[in-house]
This record gives structure tokens, C-alpha cells and sequence, in this order.
């Protein structure tokens, strides 16, 4: 597997998982076909959502670094 696929994969996981969170906090919803994530603009469920993506990091449980972390939440919550 090339250093490229690895990256992408790496990320896709990171992607997949943070959604899981924001949904389970509320901060976006699956639309009816559940072929969009839409942002439900709550801040509060937002930092949830921040706050658990980073305790899943501490825990080894999502790849990357702090900033990997941070942006990729950020790509979840602006979808």
C-alpha cells in the first residue's frame, strides 16, 4: 500500500469516526436518504463533539495529531 492510500485511509477513519460522534451529539443529522450530513448549528453540541473527538484521540482510539484532531472536526461540522 502506498504512503498516499495510508494517508487517505488514515483520514477516512478520522472522518468516520468523528461523524459517529457529532451524531450521537446532535451537531449534524443524516438526511432522510442519508446521503448528506447537515450541520444542526448547535455550539453547545458542537464542543461536545470537540470534546469527545479529542478524549477518543487521548485514548488511541483516533490517529493523527492534535491538529489532524481539530480540523478534521471542523471539515464534520461545516459539511
Amino acid at each position: 500500500m502506498s504512503t498516499a492510500n495510508t494517508v487517505y485511509d488514515e483520514h477516512e477513519g478520522r472522518v468516520a469516526t468523528i461523524t459517529t460522534i457529532a451524531i450521537e451529539a446532535k451537531a449534524v443529522i443524516r438526511s432522510e436518504s442519508e446521503a448528506e450530513i447537515i450541520p444542526t448549528n448547535d455550539q453547545d453540541a458542537e464542543k461536545v463533539v470537540y470534546a469527545r473527538a479529542f478524549q477518543a484521540w487521548a485514548e488511541g482510539k483516533i490517529g493523527g495529531n492534535a491538529e489532524d484532531i481539530f480540523e478534521t472536526v471542523q471539515e464534520v461540522l461545516e459539511i
